[in-house]
């Protein structure tokens, strides 16, 4: 009977002692080396389309996307480029201000929302940068913030964490923070968010913003 490969791959090798069949040897060893190596598809669709069935993607298996000149790794049932894209998006427009001592999204048109698909590691790193300012009084705060949320339930905000701010002054600067505990393959939306102490937008300002994030290998 076929015997197993010496590293632990699970490949059938013939053996002198089974019964001659050329075909049966050269399936058994196409079977098993095939969907470990190296995938090569002219695109995703055309990937999907030809991996169904008996041949449908397993845990672990890799591919290149020849249209999209990017590496996958199939993991918890999904492809996720390797190593991670990292994506951002700017601010277009100034919030209203026109609320006070609460935590408000920016709208979709003022600043876009970046989405991101989580890697295998279940991390992923946001960087919030902004130049902000408040100058109602000189104890007045204004925030550049964000919160997370995703198809499969994971959702995540805390604006001393994920919240660049300023006091009475302006201030430029970035913020960086890790988000971990997400499911792999889960599709994250991060939201843009802002919030004001008094005042309204004839004192607060925020330009230049940008959320960056940088899914974790």
């Amino acid at each position: 009977m076929p015997d197993d490969d010496a590293w632990g791959q699970g490949i059938d090798l013939w053996q002198m002692t089974d019964a001659p069949s050329i075909p049966d040897a050269i399936a058994a060893l196409a079977n098993g080396v095939i969907p470990r190596g190296l995938l090569r598809f002219a695109s995703a669709s055309a990937r999907n389309a030809d991996l169904t069935g008996d041949g449908a993607p397993v845990e672990g298996m890799v591919s290149w996307l020849v249209a999209e000149a990017r590496l996958e790794i199939y993991h918890n049932g999904s492809w996720l480029a390797w190593p991670p894209i990292p994506v951002q998006t700017f601010q277009v427009s100034d919030a209203p201000y026109n609320q006070t001592q609460t935590t408000v999204d920016y709208s979709t048109s003022a600043w876009p929302r970046p989405q991101f698909v989580v890697p295998p590691s279940g991390r992923a790193y946001v960087t919030v940068s902004a130049a902000i300012s408040n100058y109602n009084t000189s104890t007045s705060t204004i925030w550049a913030a964000w919160r997370a949320t995703g198809t499969m339930g994971y959702t995540y905000s805390d604006l001393n964490k994920t919240g660049l701010s300023a006091q009475g002054v302006r201030v430029v600067g970035s913020k960086r923070h890790m988000l971990t505990g997400m499911t792999p393959g889960e599709t994250i939306t991060i939201v843009p968010q802002w919030n004001i102490s008094s005042g309204n937008s004839s004192d607060a300002t925020t330009a230049g913003g940008v959320l960056l994030v940088e899914p974790a290998p």
